[in-house]
């Protein structure tokens, strides 16, 4: 659901994010490899996004390394139950409770690994020179003048764009769709509300105010908070995208339950197999094996 809030902004390495968000809508069968050069992906990411020098990125590879090394002993548990979870609802069926807390799952570890990039993003803003704050000051404005020359036609553009985004990934998932699936598929997302244009309103402006922080020298603990009320919490988005949140959450739900009813018992065993493979990569990637225990909202 987090999908259509153009999962916060590029410029804060959100790969373990991203890394959720590829699994979840595209499919990704090398979890391992992604995984295990995470580190030079993330610096990477970085490095072009805020042009930062050698010694910037010097200083900050400690603390990216000490960020990934707490990801595999507090983190991996969580995305095993996760997938575990989900796996559990392919074998035995999507009934609205599950899917729920699916989403209630995925929430959180959104928010858990958007927490770890806030901490990861904060060092290297509070890092950045004057020509570097400009720069980024420069490269956010040139997103959001692309953004505003967006014509009439875009709204339709990006609902069928969603439909395909969906479409593929269930593709992956499952095996190949059904045309009565395609179906469904292009129902449901067509019910989603298109908020990409109140997102991005929200999103320039927080850009704007932290590029203000950043050139009145904001000092780590006051950059941190505002990150994570922003990006973590979204503490002050609209009234608007806050229902809209709650109804892509239910169409969401809507598009499992049609689905599981539609299922083959082939795809069912394929869409198992694929969940069961990622969460046994997450299980051995750790040192000592094991899934942490996940609170469904939902079902409290």
């Amino acid at each position: 659901m987090y999908l259509q809030q153009n999962i916060p902004q590029r410029s804060f390495a959100l790969l373990c994010t991203a890394g959720i968000a590829l699994l979840l809508l595209t499919g990704c069968s090398r979890v391992d490899i992604i995984y295990r050069t995470s580190d030079m992906l993330i610096e990477y990411y970085a490095d072009d996004y805020l042009e930062l020098d050698s010694a910037q990125l010097a200083s900050w590879r400690p603390t990216l390394s000490a960020a990934l090394a707490q990801h595999r002993q507090d983190e991996l548990p969580y995305l095993a139950r996760f997938f575990d979870t989900a796996y559990e609802g392919a074998r035995k069926g999507f009934n609205r409770e599950r899917v729920a807390c699916m989403i209630d799952q995925f929430e959180d570890l959104y928010r858990r690994h958007v927490r770890i990039a806030v901490g990861l993003a904060t060092p290297l803003l509070t890092d950045l020179t004057p020509a570097q704050i400009n720069k980024l000051e420069a490269k956010f404005n040139e997103e959001a003048a692309d953004e505003a020359k967006q014509d009439a036609a875009a709204e339709a553009r990006r609902d069928r764009k969603r439909a395909k985004r969906y479409t593929e990934a269930m593709d992956w998932w499952l095996g190949s769709l059904s045309d009565a699936q395609h179906r469904i598929t292009e129902e449901v997302t067509a019910a989603m509300p298109d908020t990409a244009a109140s997102w991005e309103t929200y999103r320039n402006v927080k850009r704007e105010q932290l590029i203000a922080m950043l050139k009145r020298d904001a000092n780590d603990r006051q950059l941190l908070q505002y990150l994570d009320n922003w990006l973590v919490e979204h503490r002050d988005i609209s009234a608007e995208l806050r229902l809209a949140r709650l109804t892509i959450r239910e169409q969401i739900i809507r598009l499992f339950m049609r689905m599981e009813t539609s299922f083959s018992e082939q795809q069912r065993a394929h869409f198992a197999q694929r969940l069961a493979s990622i969460r046994d990569d997450f299980m051995s990637l750790q040192r000592h094996p094991r899934m942490a225990p996940m609170r469904c909202a939902s079902a409290s």
